[in-house]
C-alpha cells in the first residue's frame, strides 16, 4: 500500500489504543449491568445491546483491517474479507437504531410517561428489531466486497450504479433518516425539561419536576449521540466520495483515517458512562476491589450470603453478634411472684427466650 514505516507505526498504536479500551471498557459495561439489579432498567438492555455490537467489530474487524495494513497485502482469502467489512456495515447501522429506540424511550418517560411505556419485554423486541433489520440490510456488503487477484481487500463500494446506488440509500436509511429522528425527538425533550409556556410566554423552570436522574441521563444520551454521529459521519461520506483505489497509497490512507474515527465511537462509550453516571463508576470500583478481595459494599450493589462471588472473596459476609442488653436487677413482684405474672399474658411469645415477656 506504499505506507511509510512511521504511518504504520502511528495506525498500529492508534488502532491499538482504542482496540484495548473498547474491549476491557465494553466487557466492564456488560459485567456491571449484569451484576447489578440497581442498573438492570428497559435502558441498560439497550446499552448491553451497544456494547455488544463495539464487542463485536473490536474483535472481528479491527484487528483484521490492521493486520492488512501491516502485512501489506490481504492474506485471510475472499470470505473473510467481505465478512469483515459487512461487520463494518452491520455495527453501526444496529447502534444507530437502538440510539433511535434509547431516544424513543427517554421521549415517553419523560415527555409523555403515561401513555406509553417501553416494557423489558418491548425494549427486548426492539433490540431484536434493530439487529434483524440491519443484518438484512447490511447482505449487499458480501456482493460488493471481497479480495482480488492481487491480495487486495476493497476498502470501498465500487463506482458503479449498483455501489453508487447502495451507498446513497444505506446512507439516508441507516445514517441521516434515524438521525434527524434522533435530534427531533431530544429537541422536544430539552425544550420540555427547561422550559414551560405560561399566557403564550415562554419562560425558565423555577421548579423542574423531571427527575434529576433523568436529567443527567438525557446528558449522557446527548453526549453518546454527538459523539456516535459525528464518529461515523466520515464513514458513510466516504463511500459516497472517495479516490480511486488504484491510488493504493492514498486511498489506504483515507482508509486509515476513517477507520480510526469511527472507531473512536466503540472506545468512547464506557468513558461517557464513567463519567455521567455515578452507579457505573460505584460497579467498576467494586468489581475492581472484588479482584482484590477487599471492597466496601454499597447498597446499591449488594451481595448475598448466598453468592458464589461473595463465598470466595468474604465480601458482604459479616456474622455481627447482637448486643447484649443490660442486667437490671429483678422488681420485687418479678422476683417473688413470676408465676403470677405469667398467668397474665395473653399469648406467650415462642421466638422469646424463656422468662421474656411482652
Amino acid at each position: 500500500y506504499e505506507l511509510r514505516p512511521g504511518e504504520i507505526a502511528a495506525a498500529t498504536m492508534v488502532l491499538g489504543m482504542l482496540w484495548l479500551v473498547s474491549i476491557f471498557g465494553n466487557s466492564l459495561v456488560c459485567l456491571v449491568i449484569h451484576r447489578s439489579r440497581r442498573t438492570q432498567s428497559t435502558t441498560n438492555y439497550f446499552v448491553v445491546s451497544m456494547a455488544c455490537g463495539d464487542l463485536l467489530i473490536s474483535v472481528t474487524s479491527v484487528p483484521f483491517v490492521l493486520l492488512q495494513f501491516t502485512w501489506g497485502r490481504w492474506m485471510l482469502g475472499n470470505v473473510m474479507c467481505k465478512l469483515v467489512r459487512y461487520v463494518q456495515y452491520l455495527t453501526p447501522g444496529v447502534q444507530i437504531y437502538v440510539l433511535l429506540s434509547i431516544c424513543v424511550d427517554r421521549f415517553y418517560t419523560i415527555v409523555y410517561p403515561l401513555s406509553f411505556k417501553v416494557s423489558r419485554e418491548k425494549a427486548k423486541k426492539m433490540i431484536l428489531a434493530s439487529w434483524l433489520f440491519d443484518a438484512v440490510f447490511a447482505s449487499p456488503a458480501f456482493f460488493f466486497y471481497g479480495s482480488n487477484r492481487d491480495d487486495h481487500c476493497n476498502f470501498f463500494l465500487p463506482n458503479s450504479w449498483e455501489g453508487v446506488i447502495y451507498s446513497i440509500i444505506h446512507l439516508l436509511v441507516v445514517f441521516l433518516i434515524p438521525s434527524l429522528l434522533i435530534i427531533l425527538f431530544y429537541q422536544k425533550v430539552v425544550k420540555y425539561i427547561w422550559r414551560i409556556g405560561t399566557d403564550g410566554m415562554t419562560v425558565r423552570r423555577t421548579m423542574n419536576i423531571v427527575p434529576r436522574t433523568k436529567v443527567k441521563t438525557i446528558k449522557m444520551f446527548l453526549m453518546l449521540n454527538s459523539v456516535f454521529l459525528l464518529s461515523w459521519l466520515p464513514f458513510y461520506v466516504v463511500q459516497l466520495w472517495h479516490p480511486q483505489e488504484t491510488d493504493y497509497r492514498k486511498s489506504s490512507l483515507v482508509f486509515l483515517a476513517i477507520t480510526c474515527i469511527s472507531f473512536s465511537s466503540s472506545a468512547s462509550k464506557p468513558t461517557l458512562y464513567s463519567v455521567y453516571n455515578a452507579n457505573f463508576r460505584r460497579g467498576m470500583k467494586e468489581i475492581c476491589c472484588m479482584s482484590a478481595m477487599k471492597c466496601y459494599r454499597s447498597n446499591a450493589y449488594t451481595i448475598t450470603t448466598s453468592s458464589r462471588i461473595a463465598k470466595k472473596n468474604h465480601v458482604g459476609i459479616a456474622e455481627i453478634p447482637a448486643p447484649a442488653k443490660p442486667v437490671t436487677k429483678d422488681s420485687i413482684y418479678d422476683a417473688f411472684n413470676r408465676e403470677a405474672k405469667e398467668k397474665k399474658l395473653a399469648w406467650p411469645i415462642q421466638s422469646n427466650p424463656p422468662n421474656t415477656f411482652v
